[in-house]
């Protein structure tokens, strides 16, 4: 077993059980006044305040705190033993669970007067992933998915780090206990846990160079973070009443190494990468050195702070993101102003409502209180899955709305559209069913032609459909998720999808069908692709191959994009009846990386004579506007069936089935 000896006593000297109680009975402001500051750090960086531009590493320092909090809970009971699993989870149970529900159950009332439908859905699938701590699971799954909504438009993004924490409350324990058993020498404690922190802290590294969201949101790249603060308790714990107190120049130089990382760490840095062993040595230094005489970490305001960091967290992000919903251009002042106000507001409710909730839980007893807090979480997880069923009820909008919303959205096989996004529908299977899409006038057609891509050629489904009935055309549509058209094996997307299989698959088919078209339309997410010369090898590859056949090549250019999600801006302001203006979301910068992804084309173009270049202007109308104020765009990238359908009468309006026809010689 864990004895005494080996959690506190003689990691070669004596330790007494007496020191040890007075050392626990003293409180920490400065690990306190810690937690202030890093939340600080994570409101002052999501509200973009100038100068916190890495304040995401706030989170780490969370960790940090939390390991350490966890691990001297754990030790300093099975010291007496005393450990009694329930308890462990039932006091992190209900420290957190309350507060949280609290905050769900708050913005699900706000979220069904002001939200969206679409908002709205999306909103009640993250209650139940908060409220059952896998938020973190699906925001990684939705890092690979070419459709998932904004991470940013997310009311509950910031539960992640929830997930990632109860996930480690879940493990943590039972590793102490199974030690408690094996462990025989007091070092061997302290050996297993730096083994562990090294494997997490490797295999994080590793993830930020090839999974960037897999590192960021999963416990098996965050957990060394979190044992480090394990690990400062440890070496803590075993110092003796007669050792003195590391000295202040170690905290001291705790601190700067946290303010350089400030200072040096952008968000465009791979984190939580190597990095961030800035941030934890420095928290850890922080919280090793023991000293609560600094008024940095003992003012009033920061202890307040610090003992309501907990929910000021969990009420900064939903605040932040209303803000941005209505002030969607906010000044500084206004940023700075709302973080003010997600301080106060997550200050006032942990003093007036969580405190109370929770003494009055513990009051009621740990049976009566985990069952009702148990059946209030499940009852109101049924009504956040019943609202994400019913598509966060359109029907509020009104049938006008419906109309409309129903078009905005991308080509699906829901909706009769056939671009096989196997990416995101389990029940399609890899090979000829991803092939067999005909689309334009199947019955009697004078032409046939393939359409050949990714999403950004699927988008196009509409468009060749309409094209190809009045022009008398049939297309076969081989498209799918992240599928570039190029000869080669690259991917864009990841290549643990079956995505990947079936881009090989049609790229496969491609290749060996080439002559049995009339014609062949390429289209895809240029940009990003060429960011790869691999990709612009292929493309140059496959254009060669398809020329050297004497098959008529179409390339289409990609739509203009966007950085922001102007579909979703559109939906909210035809919810709140306001007229959309795209016009702040357009940028010279972005139209210069598309007008020198069009060139990069007409370069790889090796037989213009053959080749028919259709360009944005042929495609899109230079106002960005698709009908009245609804925009082409679907997400800032991706056209809408609307704007797909938009972009064929702009097409026809401005020549382009006479320009069709005289390419293809009809």
């Amino acid at each position: 077993m864990l004895t005494n000896a080996l959690l506190y006593s003689d990691y070669s000297v004596n330790y007494s059980f007496g020191s040890l109680l007075m050392q626990q009975a003293e409180f920490r402001y400065d690990v306190n006044g810690l937690r202030a500051y890093a939340l600080l750090l994570v409101v002052f960086y999501h509200f973009n305040l100038p100068l916190f531009h890495a304040g995401f590493i706030g989170v780490d320092i969370f960790f940090v705190i939390s390991g350490y909090f966890m691990t001297k809970i754990i030790v300093d009971q099975l010291y007496v033993n005393n450990f009694k699993i329930k308890n462990f989870f039932y006091a992190r149970f209900i420290r957190i669970v309350p507060p949280l529900l609290l905050v769900t159950i708050t913005f699900y009332c706000v979220s069904f007067l002001l939200l969206n439908p679409e908002d709205f859905q999306y909103y009640c699938k993250y209650v139940i992933k908060s409220l059952t701590f896998t938020s973190n699971i699906s925001l990684l799954k939705e890092a690979d998915d070419y459709f998932a909504a904004n991470s940013a438009k997310n009311v509950l993004l910031h539960t992640w780090s929830l997930s990632v924490e109860w996930q480690f409350y879940l493990l943590y324990p039972f590793l102490f206990i199974l030690l408690n058993k094996v462990v025989k020498h007091p070092r061997g404690l302290i050996t297993i846990l730096s083994l562990l922190l090294l494997s997490s802290f490797l295999f994080s590294v590793y993830q930020s160079t090839i999974n960037r969201a897999y590192d960021f949101y999963m416990l098996t790249t965050r957990a060394w973070e979190m044992l480090a603060g394990g690990l400062v308790y440890l070496f803590e714990s075993s110092r003796t009443s007669q050792q003195s107190r590391p000295p202040i120049l170690l905290k001291l130089f705790g601190i700067a190494l946290v303010l350089l990382s400030l200072i040096t760490i952008n968000d465009k840095v791979l984190w939580p990468g190597y990095l961030a062993i800035l941030v934890v040595i420095g928290s850890s230094l922080i919280i090793y050195s023991a000293n609560n005489s600094l008024r940095i970490f003992n003012h009033p305001v920061i202890y307040n702070i610090g003992l309501a960091s907990y929910s000021i967290y969990l009420w900064h992000w939903p605040i932040h993101f209303l803000a941005n919903y209505y002030f969607p251009h906010p000044t500084t002042i206004n940023n700075i102003g709302f973080s003010a106000l997600s301080i106060i507001i997550g200050y006032l409710s942990y003093k007036f409502i969580e405190r109370k909730v929770i003494s009055w839980a513990k009051g009621k007893g740990q049976l009566f209180s985990f069952s009702f807090f148990l059946c209030t979480v499940l009852i109101f997880i049924g009504v956040a899955d019943h609202t994400r069923k019913n598509s966060g009820f359109p029907w509020r909008g009104g049938e006008n709305y419906l109309s409309l919303i129903n078009k905005i959205k991308m080509p699906s096989p829901e909706d009769g559209w056939c671009f096989y996004s196997i990416a995101s529908h389990h029940e399609f299977t890899v090979g000829l069913p991803g092939v067999q899409c005909k689309v334009g006038n199947t019955i009697h057609p004078r032409k046939k032609g393939l359409l050949f891509g990714d999403s950004y050629a699927g988008q196009y489904i509409p468009f060749w459909q309409s094209v190809g009935e009045n022009n008398f055309m049939q297309l076969q549509a081989i498209t799918t998720n992240w599928c570039n058209p190029s000869t080669g094996n690259d991917f864009s997307g990841p290549h643990s999808s079956r995505a990947y299989q079936q881009c090989l698959f049609n790229r496969h088919y491609l290749l060996d069908h080439i002559s049995d078209y009339d014609f062949i339309v390429l289209a895809g997410s240029w940009t990003q692709d060429f960011d790869n010369p691999q990709s612009i090898e292929g493309l140059r590859d496959l254009i060669t191959k398809i020329q050297q056949k004497n098959v008529p090549l179409i390339i289409m250019d990609e739509p203009y994009q966007f950085e922001e999600n102007v579909g979703a801006l559109y939906k909210q302001n035809l919810w709140r009846h306001r007229y959309f203006d795209i016009q702040p979301y357009t940028s010279v910068k972005m139209d210069n990386t598309l007008r020198a992804t069009s060139q990069i084309l007409d370069q790889l173009i090796a037989n213009p004579a053959n080749t028919l270049h259709l360009r944005r202007s042929d495609l899109f109308s230079p106002t960005h506007y698709a009908v009245d104020d609804i925009p082409y765009s679907l997400d800032g990238g991706h056209i809408s069936v609307l704007g797909s359908l938009a972009a064929e009468r702009y097409f026809i309006a401005h020549g382009g089935s006479e320009k069709l026809q005289h390419f293809l010689k009809q």
